[in-house]
């Protein structure tokens, strides 16, 4: 008899659905990052570079925006992070972002932590040292950091206001302003550091426990051009990376 004559359909078809629910299943994980895989599951870490495109935030004295330093430093922190951590950059290169949207895709991407990272300004070029916010509201309003511009909310989370999603968040988010600011000041032993509880906008709505970091002031002419020096930047990424490893070893 023929091997052809052989064939079953009942047991082919039933081949056919397993591979079907196997394929699924793969996609189903490679869609998902946050599903574990072989018991290990990556925490997911959103670095927010603030401004961009037509908005360049402040400017040094030399003529260095603050769009272009910020995105420098997120992209040193991400090679930072290396594999121990998933790392989604809002904007990867010099365009603008709405600053809802930048908490938007962190709240999408069911981050675990979210990092506006930006530099300060003044019109007194003695202003200095670095700044590390968490949310917190002291007038009943947020604020809109610098020039960056905002458009009204669209939707609103039907089960909590987006106005109070970070409020749940605050204690943890402090947390990691202080952790993070720690391990920056062993870096960065130059630049005084301190931190501080506002109503930023950026991170009104993050659902997970998100700071904004000022790595200094760019108006002030040496900070500009610490700004501009590569192994500064570094060390500042060293700092943060270690903070963020200090966060979720003793905190979360």
């Amino acid at each position: 008899m023929s091997v052809f004559c052989k064939f079953h359909p009942i047991k082919h078809n039933f081949v056919v659905m397993f591979l079907v629910v196997m394929l699924v299943c793969a996609l189903a994980t490679e869609a998902n990052p946050k599903r574990m895989i072989f018991g290990k599951q990556k925490k997911i870490i959103v670095l927010d570079p603030g401004h961009g495109g037509h908005d360049k935030g402040a400017q040094g004295p030399d003529e260095t925006f603050e769009k272009n330093v910020t995105l420098t430093l997120a992209r040193i922190i991400a090679e930072e992070l290396g594999n121990t951590y998933k790392v989604i950059l809002t904007r990867t290169d010099d365009y603008w972002l709405d600053i809802h949207a930048r908490t938007a895709a962190a709240n999408h991407l069911e981050a675990d932590l979210f990092i506006s990272i930006h530099a300060g300004g003044s019109f007194l070029h003695q202003a200095s040292g670095m700044s590390l916010y968490y949310f917190k509201e002291t007038s009943g309003s947020t604020l809109t950091l610098k020039t960056e511009p905002s458009k009204p909310l669209k939707s609103i989370n039907t089960l909590t206001p987006w106005t109070n999603i970070q409020k749940r968040h605050q204690t943890t988010s402090q947390a990691l302003a202080e952790l993070i600011q720690n391990r920056i000041n062993e870096q960065i032993i130059f630049i005084e550091s301190e931190i501080q509880g506002a109503p930023l906008k950026v991170l009104e709505g993050a659902d997970m426990p998100a700071i904004l970091v000022e790595i200094g002031y760019i108006t002030n002419p040496a900070e500009e051009k610490s700004m501009r020096d590569i192994s500064v930047l570094s060390d500042i990424a060293k700092g943060i990376r270690s903070g963020i490893d200090d966060f979720f070893e003793k905190v979360q």
